[in-house]
């Protein structure tokens, strides 16, 4: 009997759902799973029950929290694909969206973070939820990962001037005055944006601990312009803050 499985997309760009369409072993796992539901490339009115459910987006509806929560009695696993799902995505920035993550929703059996979620992360993934396997993500800073990286690392607190670099760099963005989230965001995506002369933004989220906490603790250790310090951006890029409710 095939894997059955539920792939649904809230509040989003569709880019972590397209991504898992885009990977080179789609194919072979569209030939070897039952989708019951799956709007992006199949009809369908109802949420089944399933084995696993895939989920990207976050909420922003009534309606919408009505259907995650049936999404959960109905299925066995539940998977959060993508940084939207997971802390609330770029949105988090919109203060008029009444945004909640889908894990402030309900219970997830795990989760695959990203903007989009990297292609050979979210492959291997993927292919461990099939198989039963849980899913390993990186436990290291993306520092780790990068061919900017210190030798020695940081020795001094330096100077934050810019949030991208003039020109393409030749050492690290923070020895650069260029704020670089890389120190405290999970490694996993290969370093790409850095490659292409961008900063990390931490949209893989940290190894632990809640996400706007470690960007405070972190821009503490820096000396921050004034300047960029009245930005809010720079403490919610991609999640809120877990507050009492």
């Amino acid at each position: 009997m095939k894997t059955k499985i539920l792939i649904n997309s809230f509040t989003s760009c569709g880019g972590c759902i397209s991504s898992i369409i885009e990977l080179e072993i789609f194919p072979d796992i569209f030939d070897s799973v039952e989708f019951v539901y799956f709007p992006l490339i199949k009809d369908a009115i109802d949420i089944e029950k399933c084995d696993i459910a895939l989920i990207e987006g976050y909420i922003t509806r009534k309606d919408q929290i009505k259907d995650m929560k049936l999404i959960r009695r109905n299925s066995k696993k539940v998977i959060s694909v993508g940084t939207c799902s997971i802390f609330g995505g770029i949105s988090s920035m919109v203060k008029e969206i009444p945004l909640k993550s889908v894990n402030q929703i309900i219970d997830l059996d795990g989760f695959i973070p990203g903007c989009p979620a990297p292609p050979e992360l979210l492959g291997n993934s993927l292919m461990a939820i099939l198989n039963g396997e849980e899913i390993i993500l990186p436990e290291n800073n993306l520092c780790s990962e990068c061919g900017l990286r210190p030798e020695n690392g940081l020795k001094t607190k330096v100077k934050i001037k810019k949030l991208l670099p003039d020109k393409p760099p030749k050492k690290c963005l923070l020895l650069e005055n260029v704020l670089c989230l890389g120190p405290i965001t999970r490694a996993g995506c290969k370093a790409k944006c850095i490659e292409s002369n961008m900063p990390c933004e931490g949209c893989m989220g940290t190894v632990s601990r809640e996400f706007t906490a470690n960007i405070i603790n972190f821009l503490a250790s820096l000396d921050v312009s004034n300047d960029l310090l009245t930005y809010e951006g720079l403490f919610f890029r991609f999640s809120r803050p877990d507050l009492p409710t």
